[in-house]
């Protein structure tokens, strides 16, 4: 495969580790050091499996105690809310939080913050206006620019459709930091193109792959001369190929991803995929870790620690 940016500052190379253990139950390392919490978005999604990696690698690496708990859905909103609530009562020292949404997690933590735990906010932003309206501190956000990732792509993709032609996006969850800033960069390659492209339909697909089928369906009925769909995540593309093949136009529909998942690499292999993005998420979990332990000791510690997209295209 083809990157076409380099690895940001801070970014490491790092072992996977063998017997990851995604769940609600999650999973505590048995050491003696710093206790922190982990708390991500969906298990069904391989992203995080690299963000848990990278978190256990820099655990085992440091003697920190690491606990690793997941939702089952994107939309679970209340669970993910009521493991931040768990961890609190059992009195982590920091929470890594990557958030389902950006603004109903800020209430769960400002119970942590009450109890002096340090916040460190992975992959999807919490939401500033309300976290500034509620008195959250926010200690330190480690993850990557979502708008320009998809700029990139959405860029690559209207290159392979010979930057005409009709496009449409499956967003993710509105409202959310990380799928709103994906449909700008979108918006931005999109409204960059000219006349000569024209945006048919926006429509979320809440990050799921049997809903992208669904919606990616029902825009090939609306709309049978589209050339080009750009889906805010690998899984959601996935979803969206199956129905182009249904509907007999692998050949017409061009496809482009976010998150460089092994199943998109595989469809990038088979040519049903143009491209797809690469966020880096064992750098995240184990850029956070260290944010998380340096907090701990009283160092000081960046508001702000980005970690590059990269283009992933077949060549």
């Amino acid at each position: 495969m083809k990157r076409t940016m380099c690895v940001a500052t801070g970014c490491m190379v790092l072992a996977v580790v063998a017997g990851l253990m995604i769940g609600c139950g999650g999973r505590e390392d048995s050491t003696n050091g710093p206790r922190i919490a982990l708390v991500m978005k969906a298990r069904t999604n391989p992203f995080f499996a690299r963000m848990e990696a990278g978190a256990r690698e820099a655990a085992e690496r440091t003697g920190a105690q690491l606990t690793v708990l997941s939702i089952e859905r994107e939309t679970d909103f209340d669970k993910q809310a009521a493991l931040i609530e768990d961890m609190v009562a059992q009195g982590v020292d920091a929470i890594l939080i990557a958030p389902a949404d950006s603004k109903a997690v800020v209430a769960p933590l400002m119970g942590a913050q009450s109890k002096g735990i340090y916040i460190v906010n992975l992959d999807n932003k919490i939401d500033a206006e309300v976290a500034g309206q509620a008195g959250l501190k926010v200690h330190c956000f480690v993850g990557p620019d979502n708008a320009a990732g998809a700029y990139k792509a959405t860029r690559h993709l209207l290159e392979r459709m010979g930057n005409q032609g009709e496009i449409a996006i499956l967003e993710g969850i509105r409202g959310v930091d990380n799928a709103e800033a994906r449909k700008r960069g979108f918006m931005q390659a999109v409204e960059e193109a000219g006349s000569a492209v024209q945006l048919v339909a926006s429509e979320s697909a809440e990050w799921e792959t049997e809903m992208a089928m669904e919606k990616a369906n029902g825009i090939l009925q609306r709309f049978p001369d589209l050339a080009g769909l750009f889906c805010a995540n690998d899984s959601m593309a996935l979803g969206a190929i199956q129905a182009i093949a249904a509907a007999g136009k692998q050949q017409q529909v061009k496809v482009a991803g976010y998150d460089n998942l092994e199943a998109a690499r595989d469809a990038m292999a088979k040519g049903a995929l143009e491209c797809t993005v690469e966020q880096n998420p064992e750098a995240m979990g184990a850029i956070g870790l260290q944010a998380a332990l340096d907090l701990i000791a009283g160092k000081p510690v960046d508001s702000v620690v980005p970690v590059e997209t990269e283009l992933i295209t077949p060549e």
